[in-house]
């Protein structure tokens, strides 16, 4: 069969079959050199330009290494490796920053790609390499069982963190990535790292924790983030736009589309255009809010603040990002021929799911001119200054 050769600054040299190139070369899958990898990270780390097309060949990489143990036919070895390949190709524009706007106005996840692939030139090739668009598309969503393209420690996780890393040039998402692939096997079709990827696994995670205060969580990616997310809904609501139209489009497409919009849309792109963003007025840990914050719809929480503040809506923007279950601490290790989760083999990794809560962080973000008025209006309503307790992770997370 014949081979190309892609040259990939993480992994080297990546050797690709032909029927894997055909797949690359499709305009749905090119579309994702037109998505940034981290949204609009690079307003702070001017490196970060890379893409979701390098990380999705970088994925299949890794899946392909994972895959080569499992003991399944080459039928489904190939539809685990190409399910990383093309896990990303739901994504719309700025990657997860129109995440919740196609969900809430579609009802799909980038996951959710079966739609996608068939009567498609991706499902066209898959057919006829006789592969399942089903099976793919399973893996995708992590409800195969075999969690090489998602999964608790996965394909994806460990290539971003290390490619991030790379392109923003924070240091903290280095892990032994080459050991830990190594130490990982399969029973069953469960994925399992063997003792001697323990320290590997743990230092995965620590490189999560790092990278999401620092790069992902990073206030001013949250700003920019979040007044793009408002001059979308905005065009949504006008009509302008709907949410299958952005489900296609790539970052140059929706930019420019922006910037020929008059009003809101218009004004709040020219601002990230110019980086001229929105300022913190509240910035607060959960020990300081009062509220319950599961309960909090940030909606209605931006017009009462603006109410409040005597401004308009428009301008307030309240920012809680998701408390949830990274699910790396659920991974499956072997210590000395006893299969236990990973956060049961490691008290390291049992206190990092404890420091999440510490580094999390609501904003509350407005104009420069705003921000007194906002910030005194918000710590009201979000009862900043009455509550001084440290809150436990159960108290916040009873799912955990």
């Amino acid at each position: 069969m014949n081979k190309k050769t892609i040259q990939d600054p993480i992994h080297g040299n990546i050797p690709v079959d032909e029927w894997i190139i055909r797949i690359i070369d499709t305009a749905q899958f090119q579309r994702l050199r037109r998505i940034k990898q981290l949204g609009f990270g690079n307003l702070v780390y001017p490196g970060a330009n890379h893409t979701r097309f390098e990380h999705c060949i970088g994925s299949m990489f890794i899946a392909k290494n994972l895959a080569s143990r499992i003991d399944v036919d080459e039928r489904a070895k190939d539809e685990i490796i190409v399910a990383a390949l093309i896990h990303d190709i739901g994504h719309s524009p700025f990657s997860h920053t129109s995440e919740g706007l196609v969900e809430k106005y579609l009802g799909l996840s980038h996951e959710d790609i079966t739609e996608i692939l068939e009567d498609s030139e991706i499902g066209d090739i898959l057919q006829d390499k006789g592969l399942r668009i089903r099976e793919v598309s399973e893996h995708v969503t992590g409800k195969s069982g075999i969690n090489v393209a998602c999964g608790d420690i996965d394909a994806d996780r460990m290539d971003y963190l290390v490619r991030d890393s790379y392109y923003t040039g924070v240091a903290y998402g280095v892990f032994d990535l080459t050991r830990l692939m190594n130490k990982i096997y399969f029973e069953k079709n469960r994925l399992i790292i063997d003792s001697g990827g323990l320290r590997a696994a743990e230092s995965l995670l620590i490189s999560r924790f790092m990278m999401y205060p620092t790069v992902y969580f990073h206030h001013v990616c949250r700003i920019a983030e979040k007044m793009y997310e408002k001059a979308i809904e905005r065009c949504f609501q006008d009509g302008s736009l709907d949410a299958l139209q952005l489900r296609k489009m790539d970052d140059y497409d929706i930019i420019s589309f922006l910037r020929h919009q008059k009003g809101y849309p218009g004004e709040m792109i020219r601002m990230i255009d110019s980086r001229r963003l929105m300022k913190r007025a509240i910035y607060a840990g959960l020990n300081r809010i009062g509220v319950d914050i599961t309960r909090v719809n940030p909606r209605k929480a931006e017009k009462e603040i603006a109410e409040d503040s005597k401004i308009d809506s428009n301008y307030v923007f309240v920012d809680i990002p998701p408390l949830e279950d990274s699910g790396e601490h659920k991974a499956i290790v072997n210590v000395d021929g006893e299969i236990m989760k990973l956060e049961d083999a490691s008290p390291l990794v049992a206190s990092l799911r404890s420091a999440q809560i510490e580094v999390w962080k609501m904003g509350v973000y407005t104009r420069k001119e705003y921000v007194d008025k906002v910030s005194k209006a918000a710590a009201d309503y979000f009862e900043i200054e009455k509550v001084h307790k440290q809150k436990k992770l159960d108290e916040v997370l009873p799912i955990w």
